[in-house]
């Protein structure tokens, strides 16, 4: 039995937008953002100016809601982010303008110069709560988790009404819980603290109620119902935003939990065709249909994630996976051997390289003798699958069962090798006919 890589869960990682304090893209740890946030619905700014700030400030909101009604290219983020910097240059004490300038540039992915933008507004109000949130999001992206965390504790402590900085962290936590790192009981209530907070200030926060969501699917194997709150959360959620990609992943995370694999595989594809470059929709696609031997399908789900996230080691096992169910073997061997180059502590490459010699390698070599190395190579596969720290114990248990295995079929082709060898040479025939 090979590994598949586990149904992804979902990440929100949230923008402010024009002075407001929330907004809504998806991704993982890859930069940056795809999807634009929202523009604030209103656009302020935080003390008191002149007249005539206030005036060429709002000019440059219009502007950047006028360009993201019609989408955002790299044109027109630079051309937005120009406009707050001519404000932010008129005018030296203007924070927001810097801020916004940042914000324009991430909606393209042009993270440099939006973190040039966001320390320009830190160097003017180091405790601007929205830059502090944002920074965060970069960091994140960029692979610097303890960081982003210490940027959105800031963006907190200056600011207790800042919603994407609280889902992220909420989201952490969440995480954190998932992976065993954290216990529910422990954090539940640290988690609840911020989504509350959240919804206070913003009772049509589409992130917040996903995550709440999601928090109380952690533990339902005990107390099933946690599963009925969490869709009810859901469904607010829907009420409020019936478009929002990371809200149909997680509808099929519920869907199973209560077992309803054909469904959930429906509100995954639905994630998908809302937002192609969600990660976590795509890759819940493929598992899914890698578990009903759609081969070619599940490959493309996780061709579509590597383009995103080429690092993603669980994408290149998945797509080993795929490759193999083709009878491309080559392939899954590339595959395999680059998520060990990836990541040489986890066991799901070797545990794999060990399932194509044994069940596939060994299987299509008439040679008796090649058959014999492709068990030996899996047999160090499986056993360096087994010597990986905190390797699963039922990964554990399946290596050493396909060890036995492999060991079994070493004997057999001893003895078949040995009777081959002591089988009488075949007496060539009399020719016919008379000789000369």
């Amino acid at each position: 039995m090979a590994i598949a890589p586990r149904i992804a869960s979902l990440l929100l990682l949230i923008a402010s937008a024009c002075g407001g304090s929330s907004a809504g893209s998806e991704r993982d740890t890859r930069p940056p953002v795809a999807e634009a946030p929202r523009p604030a619905r209103k656009p302020k700014i935080d003390r008191d100016v002149s007249g005539e700030a206030k005036r060429d400030f709002a000019r440059a909101v219009a502007f950047y809601q006028e360009k993201g009604k019609a989408g955002w290219d790299r044109d027109a983020c630079v051309a937005a982010a120009r406009r707050f910097e001519d404000v932010a240059h008129a005018y030296s004490k203007m924070v927001e303008a810097h801020y916004n300038a940042g914000l324009s540039y991430q909606n393209c992915r042009m993270n440099k110069e939006a973190e040039a933008a966001y320390e320009a507004a830190l160097a003017i109000q180091s405790s601007h709560a929205p830059s502090l949130s944002n920074l965060g999001q970069i960091y994140f992206q960029a692979g610097n988790e303890a960081r982003a965390r210490d940027y959105w504790e800031k963006a907190v402590q200056a600011d207790q009404k800042i919603a994407g900085a609280r889902n992220n962290l909420a989201w952490l936590m969440i995480r954190q819980v998932r992976e065993g790192k954290a216990s529910l009981r422990d954090s539940e209530d640290k988690i609840l603290n911020h989504l509350r907070s959240v919804l206070a200030v913003e009772n049509d926060n589409v992130e917040a109620y996903v995550l709440l969501a999601l928090l109380y699917m952690e533990g339902s194997e005990r107390n099933k119902s946690r599963l009925t709150l969490a869709k009810l959360l859901l469904d607010k959620a829907k009420e409020w935003s019936d478009k929002f990609a990371p809200l149909y992943n997680a509808r099929g995370l519920l869907e199973l939990k209560n077992d309803n694999v054909a469904q959930a595989l429906d509100e995954f594809q639905k994630a998908v065709a809302l937002d192609p470059s969600l990660v976590e929709a795509r890759m819940n696609v493929g598992n899914i249909v890698l578990g009903f031997r759609k081969y070619e399908e599940a490959g493309k789900q996780f061709n579509a994630v590597l383009v995103e996230q080429p690092r993603n080691y669980d994408a290149i096992i998945g797509l080993g996976i795929a490759q193999r169910g083709l009878k491309q073997l080559d392939q899954a061997e590339k595959s395999y051997q680059k998520a060990a180059e990836l990541d040489a502590q986890r066991a799901d490459a070797y545990f794999n390289l060990g399932v194509l010699y044994k069940d596939f390698r060994a299987n299509e070599t008439p040679d008796l003798n090649a058959a014999q190395g492709h068990y030996r190579m899996a047999i160090k596969y499986f056993q360096q699958a087994q010597g990986k720290p905190n390797v699963d114990p039922d990964v554990q248990r399946e290596a050493r069962d396909n060890i036995s295995d492999c060991e079994k079929d070493l004997r057999s082709l001893d003895e078949a090798i040995r009777a081959q060898q002591n089988q009488p040479a075949a007496e060539k025939p009399e020719s016919g006919g008379g000789g000369k």
